[in-house]
C-alpha cells in the first residue's frame, strides 16, 4: 500500500479508498496462487475501465475534430485506445512497477508486456472513476492523450485518402494531385479553411476543415470517390 502512494504522485490523484486502486493492479495470475487472501482480480475493472476510456475519447475527438467523418472518427479513437498507445501511457506513468502478477507470468516477462499494460491502465481508469466519477477521470485521460490530439500527431490517420488518390492518379493520368488553399475563414483559434484538389487539370474537388491537412483530407476523398465510381 505505500508503494501505491508513489502511483499515486505518477498518477496526480490521490484515492479515497486506496483498495480500488490495489485491485486495478492485481492481476488473475497473482490471485490465483494467493487464493487463501481472498482478493478481487482486475478483469471486471478493465471491462468497465474500456468502456469510459472509449465514452472519454469519443467525446474529445468528437468535439475537436468537427469536420470529420464518423468512419474517420472511428480510426481516430482506435490509434487512441488501441494497445501500443494505452501501453505506452503505463510505461510512462511506471505502472508495470506496481502489478501484482504470478510468478510464472513473471518468469515470462509479462509485467513488460503491452497487453498487460494496457489492461492495467483501463483497470485504473475504472478505479479512478468508481472513486471520484466521470468528470474527474474523463480530466486525466485528457491530459494522457492531449499531446496525441495535436493535428500533426495524427497525421497517418488522416493520410490513406490522399495516398490512395495519389497512387489512383499516378496509375490513371501519370500525374499527381495539386492541392490548392482557396480560403480560409474565421479568427485564429478557431479558422476554417477550404482547399481544392486539382488532378490532371480537369477534375477539382473541395474540402473544408480547421486544419489544411483536415481539409485535403476531404478533397481527396471526395476525388477519390469519384473516380472510384468511374471504374465501375
Amino acid at each position: 500500500m505505500k508503494n501505491l502512494h508513489k502511483l499515486e504522485n505518477q498518477l496526480g490523484y490521490r484515492f479515497r479508498d486506496l483498495n480500488l486502486l490495489a485491485t486495478s493492479l492485481t492481476h488473475r495470475s497473482y490471485v490465483n496462487e494467493n487464493q487463501q487472501w481472498g482478493l478481487s482480480d482486475n478483469e471486471r475493472f478493465e471491462f468497465l475501465g474500456d468502456s469510459i476510456l472509449g465514452s472519454c475519447v469519443s467525446d474529445l475527438i468528437i468535439r475537436k475534430y468537427t469536420a470529420s467523418s464518423e468512419g474517420d472518427l472511428s480510426k481516430i479513437r482506435a490509434a487512441l485506445v488501441c494497445e501500443e498507445s494505452l501501453a505506452k501511457i503505463a510505461r510512462t506513468l511506471q505502472m508495470g512497477d506496481y502489478l501484482l502478477i504470478g510468478h510464472g507470468e513473471e518468469n515470462a516477462g509479462s509485467r513488460g508486456k503491452d497487453s498487460f499494460l494496457a489492461n492495467a491502465l483501463e483497470a485504473v481508469i475504472a478505479a479512478v472513476y468508481l472513486d471520484s466519477g466521470f468528470d474527474r477521470v474523463k480530466d486525466m485521460i485528457t491530459g494522457w492523450l492531449e499531446s496525441r490530439l495535436e493535428d500533426n500527431v495524427l497525421t497517418i490517420e488522416y493520410s490513406d485518402y490522399k495516398t490512395a488518390l495519389q497512387e489512383l492518379c499516378q496509375k490513371k493520368f501519370k500525374t499527381t494531385p495539386v492541392y490548392l488553399v482557396t480560403d480560409s475563414a474565421g479568427p485564429e483559434h478557431a479558422k476554417i479553411f477550404e482547399v481544392r484538389v486539382v488532378i490532371n487539370d480537369q477534375l477539382t474537388e473541395c474540402g473544408r476543415g480547421k486544419s489544411k491537412k483536415e481539409a485535403e483530407k476531404q478533397a481527396a476523398q471526395r476525388a477519390l470517390e469519384i473516380l472510384q465510381n468511374e471504374k465501375k
